[in-house]
């Protein structure tokens, strides 16, 4: 078994806990006689990569991070993350759902992509062997899972309070990947990229109104 755990493409929108939370439920799978190999993967830009690199070294956990220009949908992430795992034969992979809400659709486009059991909004997580026992959250009802083989894991452990952190530094450790090496061609990624946000101010109701009627309402002529 070989566990991985996809960090996303971006920094938590509000706290930094869901990170933590993930790292530290990927390292109860270290807690094991024959521990199993475990990376955690983050993709984007710098400044997002020296910050998970940071989390997961306090973690204990080795990083890899792909540099990324692309604004990428959720199965453009989907797709590199997939690639990752393929290269180091992934079996079970930890989402850090919560962070963002983008994470949430990446667990099935993930699954799918690998062929892999899913489960979302896991509340908790205990490896036992080669079974893992997840409760996730349905509702107000809390379900008991037992997983075998491979599966996508979307979890929402939140780590331990911290009032700050610091201003994260250029890792040294961090591996470094790049899509060439994952067998993904750029230019092919790039079709999942989103369209630009336009700058453009949305114009009101009545702003809207008052143009449609300017072509229909026949001016008056003078008197």
């Amino acid at each position: 078994m070989t566990v991985a755990v996809w960090l996303g493409s971006a920094a938590p929108n509000r706290t930094i806990r869901w990170l933590d939370g993930a790292l530290a439920t990927a390292m109860k799978f270290t807690r094991t006689d024959d521990p199993p190999p475990l990376l955690a993967v983050a993709a984007g830009d710098p400044t997002w990569l020296d910050l998970a690199a940071d989390r997961a070294s306090r973690a204990g956990v080795p990083a890899a991070g792909i540099m990324i220009d692309l604004q990428l949908d959720y199965l453009g992430w989907a797709q590199v993350m997939a690639a990752v795992a393929r290269q180091i034969n992934a079996t079970t992979i930890l989402v850090d759902e919560a962070s963002r809400a983008e994470r949430f659709p990446e667990v099935a486009a993930l699954a799918e992509l690998l062929d892999a059991a899913q489960l979302t909004h896991v509340v908790a997580l205990s490896p036992d062997g080669q079974t893992i026992h997840a409760s996730r959250a349905h509702g107000n009802v809390l379900q008991t899972v037992r997983i075998k083989g491979s599966a996508v894991i979307g979890i929402r452990i939140p780590g331990a309070p911290i009032e700050e952190y610091p201003t994260p530094t250029p890792s040294a450790s961090m591996r470094r990947l790049d899509l060439n090496s994952l067998g993904l061609d750029p230019i092919v990624l790039g079709h999942r990229s989103l369209p630009p946000r336009s700058t453009q101010q949305p114009r009101r109701t009545l702003e809207r109104v008052t143009e449609h009627l300017a072509v229909h309402v026949v001016p008056r002529r003078g008197s």
